[in-house]
C-alpha cells in the first residue's frame, strides 16, 4: 500500500507529473498505474486498502521485472473526490508506447431505467457525504465514459478496472458469509515468465475495460481479502505470468478474464448479498482495438 505521507494532494500530484516528463521516453515502455480508493467507507475501507496492497504490489513487481519506469499515484482517503480523479486523470499523459491501468475499487450503482448504460456509475463523493440524489449525481461517472478518456490519450496498452457494484443505488458490498478456507490460502508467489509478460504487455496494442459485476448485480467485499473479483483477478494474472506462452491462444487476456469471472462467480456464491440470496456476480469485459506488433 502507498505510503503515508503529510504532503498535499497538488504537491503529490505535481510530483507525479513530473516524474512522468522525466523518465527516459519511447521506446522504453512506462507502466503508470492510477488508482482510485474509497478507503474512508465505514462498510468497504478496510476491503479498499486491501485492494491498494494488491494492485500496487503485482504491477510494481511486473515493472521491477521487466524494467518498466514504474510511474504511479493513488487517489485516496481525505483526497477521494471527483474533482481531484479529474486532476489525476489530467496529469496522466503517457507516451504511445506506454502501458495505463487505472484502477477503481469503491462503490458503484446503475440507473435502472438506463438499458443503454451496461457498465456501473463509479461514486466519487468525497468521504462522509450525504446520500442525496442530487450530491450522487454531482459526484458520479460511468465506467465507460472513464475508460473513453483513457484511450484518448493515446497510450498503446489501457486496461481499466472497476470493482463496485452495478445494481440500483444501495451502497452496500460488505457482506456475511465467504468461504474461510479461501481467506486462509495463501495467495500464489509471484514469478515471472519474461515472454509471457512480454505477450500480454508488449506484443500489442488494445484497450481493455472490465467491471466486477454485470448490470444488477452486487460486487462483494471482503475485509481480508479485499474485493473478490480483485482478489481472483491479481491472484490468476500471477499464476499466467509465470507460465509459457500458448501460441494457439493468440491474446492472453482473454483466456485470463474468462478464468477470473468464472472463479469470482463460484466465491460470490459463498456469500449472502440480499435477503439470504447467494451472491451471483458475474464480471464483464471488453478488448478492444487489437494489433499485434509482431
Amino acid at each position: 500500500m502507498a505510503a503515508k505521507t503529510t504532503e498535499t494532494f497538488s504537491a503529490r500530484r505535481k510530483q507525479f507529473a513530473t516524474r512522468l516528463k522525466t523518465v527516459e521516453k519511447k521506446p522504453t515502455t512506462k507502466l503508470i498505474l492510477l488508482i482510485i480508493a474509497n478507503t474512508k467507507d465505514p462498510d468497504i475501507g478496510k476491503g479498499c486498502r486491501q485492494d491498494i496492497r494488491s494492485i500496487r504490489q503485482m504491477f510494481k513487481k511486473l515493472s521491477v521485472h521487466m524494467q518498466f519506469p514504474f510511474v504511479e499515484f493513488v487517489v485516496m482517503g481525505k483526497d477521494y473526490s471527483r474533482q481531484n480523479v479529474q486532476l489525476a486523470m489530467d496529469a496522466v499523459k503517457p507516451d504511445d508506447n506506454d502501458v495505463v491501468v487505472v484502477y477503481y475499487t469503491g462503490h458503484g450503482f446503475s440507473f435502472k431505467k438506463d438499458k443503454e448504460k451496461r457498465y456501473p456509475q463509479v461514486d466519487l463523493r468525497p468521504p462522509f457525504s450525504p446520500n442525496k440524489i442530487s450530491v450522487i449525481n454531482e459526484n458520479t461517472q460511468n465506467l465507460a465514459d472513464l475508460f473513453e478518456a483513457v484511450k484518448a490519450k493515446g497510450a498503446r496498452l489501457n486496461i481499466v478496472i472497476g470493482d463496485c457494484c452495478n445494481n440500483r443505488i444501495q451502497f452496500t458490498r460488505n457482506f456475511k458469509g465467504g468461504d474461510e478456507n479461501v481467506r486462509a490460502r495463501k495467495r500464489p508467489r509471484m514469478v515471472i515468465n519474461k515472454e509471457m509478460c512480454e505477450t500480454l504487455f508488449c506484443d500489442y496494442t488494445a484497450s481493455i475495460l472490465v467491471a466486477a459485476a454485470d448490470k444488477g448485480q452486487f460486487a462483494v467485499s471482503d475485509d481480508k481479502l479485499g474485493s473478490i473479483f480483485t482478489f481472483t483477478f491479481t491472484n490468476n494474472l500471477k499464476t499466467l505470468m509465470n507460465k509459457s506462452v500458448d501460441r494457439s491462444n493468440a491474446l492472453p487476456w482473454t483466456k485470463l478474464l474468462e478464468e477470473t469471472k468464472k472463479e469470482t462467480l463460484v466465491l460470490s456464491k459463498t456469500y449472502e448479498v440480499e435477503d439470504g440470496k447467494q451472491g451471483n456476480q458475474k464480471a464483464i469485459f471488453d478488448i478492444q482495438s487489437k494489433k499485434f506488433l509482431y
